[in-house]
């Protein structure tokens, strides 16, 4: 902002649009608020998971992070802090958080001192602070300590950045930690308040055997496992209270507990009251597994602060308050808390109250301890001492200080949650219950070692993003498993021993040499300096393997503007957005087509009525009645489960329509009795019956001769079929068994009558090619001569008269005996009626083909003839086969 000329001055009264600063502030930080208490409503662990599952929902969130952490690398560039947070990052989630809570740090200190600057404060140089083993009252604190306008503190930014001549704690335990790969076993030596003893608690299944408890994935039972699902709040922890305000913290007496006689004296004033709170401090750096280094307990008049590291094998006689169902635990987000006491003194915790459950349930923006020391006591928590090394002993005040506000007013914010809960809820008190079950179930679960597997190196290659050959991924995997076994056997964290970005370049590179390995550490890991000559003997190996080459996928190219895709079939698209409706619409109407339900054309001939198949009734094959004989009693039982069940379909039919007759298939058509007169029973008697058996006619001959027709439709109208829906006054009588002998062998004579029908066309057409076969040699002989044979006809068309005799003739002989008939009668045979066909087809000549071998008209037999020419100047005279007028090989113009 430019300052105004002297001659001509004017006060500023805008700032970016607002009035002064302060407005501006107060603007920005409501945005921020909103937006925080906007992502806090985002779901979380198996609601985020189930919602991930919806592609809407999960290419909204992508794309919205995506230009979220675009803007905050361009704010990081702005303000020149170092760190890369794009979306395609090889950094992980943790190292991305630390990168921004760096550039915070970076940034609010750089505003602090231009804020000192312009309010004429000069900048003091930050003092480095080194813990000593020495009993000094030096004070010491976090290295993450912000700057402070307040005049009534003091001015210094204190910082600790590291402790170099503070004492492992792990050297004075008495029992050597378990760093194994091996599952957790629970450590509780004595179990008070017990519902069921501790051998029965910690009982195996049967099913259990000692293989299954080396598996690391293994889980050792929780000892109140019983204790917790029996537990149930009393009607007294479900009434209201009268918030009692903590006294301030210059009046609350402190307590510093390092001694066992201190502990006892701390657990006796302990069971005096209804509810404490509770809180752990934890250390995870130089330590495989971690180590709680500090414990706050507070009560409505006193303030307790536990040495946890002097005190590690005396801490689980606290079992007897922990474990009280009469004494409520106030935790604050206890996740963590209830795994840590599992895992160092064996302490268990029975009803507990996690006020970070009831922040979520009374649906808060921020679910900190700060926010609600804010929101309900109006009171500033100082966090800058929050990732301190809290193994320093004796601890300073500063530190004291910082851990007992966060036990102190914990209990006043208990019970004002507990009060706004009874007033949201219904009268069931269904929202403090809920948070009771919650916090229960968080109260329930079991502590997990660092379980280490050979394929773990495989999620970290995933996370990188790279591309290695096999040489790389077997550096990588040996030095992953190497960096393991030295974090559990020197007690240390795999940050320590060699980060994960330390060892992905040195995979990725491979040194040659061992310098090589020290340059891609920086700084260097004082465990990889001890241990080189091992780490560069893994690394050469590696080299010694053959290389092969690993193809990269190609990378899709991204728009740099996405828009999230919206399903019209998922139910969080909304049914208003209109914009997306036609994009489905034709492959929607392709579908259909494709099915076959809907025609393509609007006219529906009469082929497609034809081909639907009509039903009286529609069938279901899951409810239609099965035929099948019935075997013992559990058939008859299966049989009678059926007859039970109702079809859904005739449940609101007529009674008409339930129960239709069932009509056997036999029965559906039947004959008419036959008009034949019968015959004598004698002679019917020694008759034989022959099984019917219809000739075979080709298709090609079917309904060709008037012959044929004239018998069909004497039959059709001879006989008549009769269906069941008739009346009853109209059904066939019963037929006895002379007329049934009757009416077969009036279906034996139809077939001799077909049979010789159909030889005496055989004989026609023999007769006809003989005599064409006479009359090709007669014309051979002499072209003009006449024909001599008697026995050759001439073709001559044949007059009415001769047919009317010949229809008489077929009517005479169709008065033929009955026995007759039957001497003479043979079963037809098929195969013989196919392999006459096949000779008749065979026989056929076609006279539009040319045979070399038939006689010319001419007389001469001229078997040869020259194709014509396809190319030259005389290609288009056509040419025939028969030989021309002047002469065979002469050509026709």
């Amino acid at each position: 902002m430019d300052r105004p000329s002297d001659t001509n001055p004017k006060p500023v009264t805008s700032f970016f649009n607002f009035a002064d600063v302060n407005d501006f502030s107060q603007h920005s930080l409501r945005a921020v608020l909103q937006a925080t208490k906007s992502s806090n409503d985002l779901p979380i662990g198996d609601d985020f998971d189930f919602y991930s599952t919806f592609r809407a929902v999960r290419d909204v969130l992508d794309i919205e992070g995506q230009r979220i952490l675009t803007l905050l690398q361009r704010l990081l560039r702005h303000q020149n802090v170092k760190g890369n947070l794009s979306h395609g990052d090889v950094l992980e989630l943790e190292e991305q958080f630390d990168v921004l809570m760096d550039a915070n740090d970076q940034i609010l200190e750089r505003a602090g001192i231009l804020l000192d600057e312009a309010s004429g404060i000069g900048k003091e140089q930050a003092q480095l602070i080194i813990a000593a083993t020495s009993n000094t009252t030096t004070k010491t604190s976090s290295w993450n300590k912000k700057p402070t306008t307040d005049t009534s503190k003091t001015s210094a930014a204190y910082r600790l950045m590291t402790a170099r001549n503070i004492q492992r704690p792990q050297l004075s335990f008495k029992d050597k930690i378990d760093n194994t790969n091996l599952p957790y076993k629970p450590q509780i030596r004595v179990k008070p308040h017990a519902l069921k003893s501790l051998e029965e608690s910690l009982q195996l299944p049967e099913n259990v055997n000692f293989e299954d408890t080396e598996d690391p994935h293994f889980n050792y039972p929780h000892p109140y496992s019983y204790e917790l699902e029996s537990f149930s709040p009393k009607q007294a922890l479900l009434e209201p209270v009268v918030p009692k305000e903590p006294e301030p913290l210059d009046v609350t007496p402190l307590l510093v507990i390092d001694t066992k006689s201190q502990l006892l004296e701390m657990l006796d004033h302990l069971k005096t009251q209804s509810e404490i709170a509770v809180d752990l401090e934890h250390h995870s750096y130089r330590t495989f597994k971690g180590l709680t280094c500090l414990m706050q307990i507070s009560t409505r008049q006193k303030d307790y602060i536990i040495d946890t590291l002097a005190l590690r094998n005396e801490l689980y006689l606290i079992n007897d308050v922990f474990t009280d169902p009469s004494i409520t635990k106030v935790f604050h987000g206890a996740d963590s808390d209830i795994q840590w006491l599992q895992r160092d003194f064996g302490v268990y915790v029975v009803n507990m109250f996690d006020t970070g459950q009831a922040a979520r349930v009374l649906g808060f923006s921020r679910f900190s301890l700060a926010h609600l020391m804010m929101n309900y006591c109006h009171i500033e928590a100082d966090k800058q001492f929050q990732l301190a090394d809290w193994r320093i002993r004796p601890l300073p005040a500063e530190l004291i200080n910082y851990a007992r506000e966060d036990t102190h007013y914990l209990l006043y914010i208990y019970d004002m949650m507990k009060n706004q809960l009874l007033e949201r809820g219904n009268a069931q008190k269904n929202l403090l219950l809920s948070v009771y079950e919650r916090s229960k179930n968080v109260a329930a679960k079991i502590y997990q070692k660092p379980i280490f597997t050979p394929h773990d190196y495989l999620e970290l290659y995933k996370k990188s993003k790279k591309v290695f050959n096999n040489q790389q991924m077997t550096a990588l995997k040996e030095v992953y498993a190497w960096r393991d076994g030295m974090a559990r056997v020197e007690d240390e964290s795999y940050g320590y021993v060699l980060p994960n970005h330390m060892l992905l370049q040195i995979a990725e590179i491979l040194p040659r040499e061992r310098q090589g390995v020290l340059a891609c550490c920086n700084p260097i890991p004082p465990l990889v300096r001890q241990n080189l000559i091992e780490l560069h003997n893994i690394i050469l190996q590696a080299r010694e393997l053959a290389p092969t080459k690993i193809e990269k996928v190609p990378e899709v190219d991204q728009q740099t503007t996405k828009i999230p895709t919206f399903e019209s079939n998922n139910l969080l698209s909304c049914p208003h957005d209109k914009s997306h409706a036609d994009l489905h619409t034709a492959d929607i109407e392709k579908r259909i087509m494709e099915t076959g339900l809907i025609t393509s054309s609007l006219q529906v001939t009469a082929d497609h009525l034809t081909s639907v198949i009509l039903k009286p009734m529609p069938v279901i094959t899951a409810l239609a009645s099965k035929s099948y004989k019935v075997d013992g009693k559990l058939h008859q039982l299966v049989k009678d489960i059926e007859a039970s069940f109702v079809n859904p379909f005739l449940k609101y039919l007529p009674t008409e329509l339930k129960n239709p007759t069932s009509v056997p298939e036999k029965e559906k058509w039947t004959l008419k009795p036959s008009n034949v007169p019968a015959a004598s029973k004698k002679k019917t008697a020694e008759i034989p019956v022959t099984p019917f058996t219809p000739e075979y006619v080709p298709p090609s001959k079917r309904l060709k001769t008037d012959a044929q027709k004239e018998f069909k439709s004497a039959i059709s109208s001879k006989v008549t079929f009769k269906t069941t829906d008739q009346p009853e006054s109209a059904k066939p009588v019963n037929v006895s068994r002379e007329d049934k002998l009757e009416t077969q062998i009036e279906r034996n004579i139809k077939t001799l009558r077909q049979e010789i029908v159909s030889k005496k066309k055989k004989e026609k057409k023999n007769d006809k090619q003989r005599k064409l076969a006479k009359a090709t040699t007669a014309t051979d002989a002499s072209s003009n001569s006449a024909v001599e044979d008697s026995d050759v006809k001439p073709l001559i068309p044949a007059s009415p008269a001769d047919t009317v005799q010949k229809g008489s003739e077929k009517k005479k002989k169709k008065k033929i005996a009955v026995s007759e008939l039957l001497e003479n009668f043979e079963s037809f045979d098929y195969k013989a009626a196919a392999s006459s066909i096949a000779k008749e087809n065979s026989k056929k000549k076609k006279t539009d083909v040319f045979n070399p071998n038939l006689p010319s008209r001419s007389g001469k037999n001229k078997n040869k003839v020259k194709k014509p020419k396809l190319s030259g100047p005389k290609s288009n005279v056509s040419s025939t086969f028969g030989p021309s007028p002047g002469g065979p090989n002469k050509k026709r113009k």
